[in-house]
């Protein structure tokens, strides 16, 4: 087993129990369908969190030929997907709840939400330059700034046509991510 397959187990662990909260909370909600009432913002943002949580796993074998692991470089590697375990935690109301209004939910963690988010962002920035060592100006760099720019305004903001405008213009950038460099494994 290389160094990097002892580390990926982890970091693929802890990406399994962000994916297996998304579901669960589609779940819940699929199961208290009935007594919930639902929020198109906050379903958008559900689906961009699955599309998401395979892009961390997909983008993290762009770590495969580092050989030279020391703790400091594990904790920071393991950073953002911890951070990204928290978002999905946040994503979904307590399922003890009787009922919920997921209007009322997106508004109320919006800070929460959109924070951590954001926090994720700036950790897979600091990671990749300084876990992988891709150079400060590095384009993806400029991608996950802009992001965090526009998460920072969902954060702050409490009105539906800027969060409606913060989607879209995530979602792009998420699309054009993907293309321009996770489209394949190299």
């Amino acid at each position: 087993m290389t160094p990097y397959e002892h580390v990926v187990v982890v970091m693929s662990i802890i990406v399994g129990l962000a994916v297996t909260q998304l579901l669960k909370g589609v779940a819940q909600l699929y199961r208290t369908r009935k007594i919930v009432r639902t929020y198109w913002l906050h379903s958008a943002w559900v689906a961009v969190l699955v599309v998401f949580s395979f892009l961390l796993w997909w983008t993290f074998w762009n770590y495969r030929t580092i050989e030279d692991w020391n703790f400091f470089r594990f904790v920071l590697y393991l950073s953002p997907t911890i951070v990204f375990y928290l978002l999905t935690a946040i994503a979904f109301p307590d399922p003890s709840a009787a009922a919920a209004d997921l209007r009322d939910h997106y508004y109320s963690n919006r800070t929460g939400f959109f924070g951590t988010f954001a926090l994720y962002g700036l950790l897979a920035g600091v990671t990749a330059i300084v876990v992988r060592g891709l150079p400060l100006q590095d384009l993806s760099n400029l991608f996950r700034l802009v992001m965090v720019g526009l998460l920072l305004v969902a954060m702050r903001s409490a009105r539906e046509r800027v969060h409606a405008a913060v989607l879209v213009v995530c979602v792009a950038l998420l699309l054009v991510y993907i293309l321009s460099f996770q489209l394949r494994l190299a």
